[in-house]
């Protein structure tokens, strides 16, 4: 029997009751602890991401590397191929005449009905002669100035130079200076003042002698024959006029005509040839002139 001053001992229910009381602390954290890992990346987390970061900028360097590359073969590759960035194509009529001067200084007057196409380069000074007849007063420059015309490149080497293109062929004549006449199928020939070749694709023609003032009478109206084959004169008439002129007979061709005569009157000149030669005349409505031989 106890006293009432006696302790008591505890009982199995107060002391049940005590233990839920009290819990442990990391259970508390446990739901906090979970959602900062859902938030906050592990260590493992970060170095993976910063792994793939480092991968990415060397991606990314080795791109702008490779494009910086490709824009310095482009460049070079355009600087060496020597593209044309921008072309200007300038005609005469029939029986018409002008003056162009280029971009660097240079001077172009066509003859009667001329093409020329302007071309402008990164290296080179380009111009090409579709048809017709010019005289270039070349102004000097590091780039070189190119004409061609129908697979012929006349190269500039310090000069005043003429180039007429025509269904004959392509006639280089130097007034100053000198010239380099390339085709691409023989030797390069290089012309002084005074000098004139006839070319095309295939062949360049042995250098003759020629009169520069003879060969730029045209800037003056005139044309100046020296003995000339008639299928010359004709073919150069025959720039002068829209209608078609031809001879009745090839035979006729070898007949030579001596003379000055005036661009302004190439009819007159027509009417001329059977006073000079021993030919006749037979002129159709449209135009057309037919030279016949006198027998």
């Amino acid at each position: 029997m106890s006293t009432p001053d006696s302790p008591q001992p505890p009982t199995g229910r107060h002391t049940q009751h005590h233990q839920q009381s009290t819990p442990d602390k990391d259970d508390a954290l446990a739901p906090f602890a979970e959602a900062l890992r859902e938030r906050v990346p592990s260590r493992e987390a970060l170095l993976a991401e910063a792994k793939a970061q480092t991968a990415r900028q060397r991606r990314r360097g080795k791109q702008s590397a490779a494009g910086g590359l490709l824009m310095l073969l482009l460049a070079g590759g355009i600087w060496i191929l020597d593209p044309a960035w921008h072309t200007e194509d300038i005609h005469t009529a029939i029986g018409q005449r002008s003056t162009t001067r280029l971009a660097d200084g240079s001077d172009v007057i066509l003859n009667t009905g001329s093409h020329l196409r302007i071309e402008s380069r990164l290296r080179s000074r380009r111009l090409e002669l579709v048809q017709g007849e010019a005289t270039f007063t070349v102004v000097h420059e590091p780039k070189p100035l190119i004409v061609r015309s129908q697979g012929v490149h006349v190269r500039d080497i310090g000069t005043v130079f003429n180039v007429r293109s025509d269904s004959r062929g392509v006639v280089v004549s130097v007034v100053e200076g000198a010239v380099e006449v390339s085709n691409g199928q023989t030797p390069a020939r290089l012309l002084e003042a005074g000098q004139q070749v006839q070319a095309s694709r295939e062949r360049i023609s042995t250098t003759r002698r020629i009169d520069p003032d003879a060969v730029t009478a045209w800037q003056q109206g005139k044309l100046r024959f020296d003995g000339t084959p008639l299928r010359e004169v004709i073919a150069d008439i025959q720039r002068y006029r829209q209608a078609p002129i031809r001879l009745d007979e090839a035979r006729l061709g070898s007949l030579r005509v001596s003379g000055e005569y005036d661009t302004n009157a190439i009819e007159s000149l027509i009417d001329l040839l059977p006073a000079i030669l021993p030919v006749s005349l037979a002129r159709g409505s449209d135009g057309t002139v037919v030279v016949h031989g006198v027998r």
